[in-house]
């Protein structure tokens, strides 16, 4: 198998990790007219693959099918750990499809948590969803979708157990990396000056699954809930 670009240089599994270990999360950024749109919200949690484009993940960037690792990595630390972006990657990278220009295959979700110890329940029914999502430690959302005037594609986007209702009495959840949350105003990160914007903005984006979904209007559509499970469990960083 080759794991070289066009230009000679590697991109093998290990290349790759070495490369993404010298990159900061919390200084990815995409420049904007005012200030710079950050990949990270205030707590740490990638909010955009937008400014990923250096995180390598097989032969691509993650800004363009990265929301597989994303969605792992931000359900990590829902789950109370500390993961590295290119652990997350690393352990993935089997599961790449045609080496991450297809993104991520979606049964290798859940085998990521089961294999470290975690419980996980896939809910596809309304009802399912109802009764498992709100009470998880952390969601993971896959669907597919077909845009009126657009192609066939998947999307990953970890998301909370259940933070309120709103008026109608559905459960309203924060979610991470989604592909229609607003850029807002953020804190500037310590010891910086200047603007800084994240998807979401300070309060996160913060609504119903009904609500996220109906723009989208997916062919398909799963939860998985992932909680602590009673065997055993993961080393520090969760991977």
């Amino acid at each position: 198998m080759r794991w070289k670009t066009g230009c000679g240089e590697s991109r093998s599994p290990v290349a790759n990790r070495l490369f993404n270990r010298r990159l900061r999360l919390e200084e990815q950024s995409l420049p904007r007219r005012r200030g710079r749109e950050l990949a990270c919200d205030e707590q740490g949690m990638i909010v955009s693959q937008r400014p990923l484009a250096a995180y390598r993940m097989g032969a691509v960037g993650s800004d363009r099918c990265g929301c597989g690792w994303i969605a792992c990595y931000n359900a990590l630390r829902l789950l109370g750990y500390q993961p590295r972006p290119e652990q997350v990657i690393r352990a993935l990278e089997p599961a790449f499809a045609l080496r991450g220009q297809l993104g991520t295959r979606a049964a290798a979700l859940p085998l990521f948590f089961l294999r470290r110890g975690f419980s996980v329940s896939v809910s596809a029914m309304p009802w399912e969803i109802a009764r498992r999502a709100p009470g998880a430690q952390a969601n993971i959302l896959y669907y597919i979708r077909r845009p009126p005037n657009g192609r066939i594609s998947a999307h990953f986007v970890a998301f909370s157990g259940m933070i309120s209702r709103d008026a109608a009495g559905e459960p309203v959840y924060r979610f991470y990396n989604t592909l229609s949350a607003p850029v807002r105003l953020r804190r500037p990160p310590k010891g910086e000056a200047g603007p800084c914007f994240c998807a979401g903005g300070r309060q996160g984006d913060l609504r119903t699954l009904r609500q996220l979904l109906m723009p989208e209007r997916p062919l398909l559509a799963l939860v998985l809930s992932i909680r602590h499970g009673d065997g055993t469990e993961p080393g520090v960083n969760g991977i």
